[in-house]
């Protein structure tokens, strides 16, 4: 007996909800906190968000071998290089603009 349909759903969107997670701390944070140290908290905030999905990525592609699963495993990895890529390019406008 596999996982169950919730889990396998879970699996294959945490990485987007990271992202979304990352996205809304970041700029609702970045809105209310107009300050000298926010690129610290952003730039922490980003590097935990990259490690999270860099793990989720790593973890769809162990799991590639199985075929019991069918489509699932390249569905998280899709899904994880996605937020990857999206977490990375949400950053660059945090990183670029020095001013609120």
């Amino acid at each position: 007996m596999g996982d169950g349909f919730f889990v396998k759903l879970w699996r294959g969107t945490a990485p987007l909800v990271l992202w979304a997670a990352h996205f809304f701390f970041c700029y609702l944070y970045s809105a209310a906190q107009c300050g000298r140290g926010t690129w610290l908290v952003l730039g922490i905030a980003t590097v935990l968000a990259l490690a999270a999905a860099l793990w989720l990525l790593w973890r769809a592609c162990r799991r590639e071998g199985t075929a019991s699963e069918g489509m699932l495993p390249l569905a998280e990895g899709a899904s994880a290089l996605l937020a990857v890529i999206g977490i990375g390019w949400g950053a660059l406008p945090l990183v670029l603009l020095e001013h609120c």
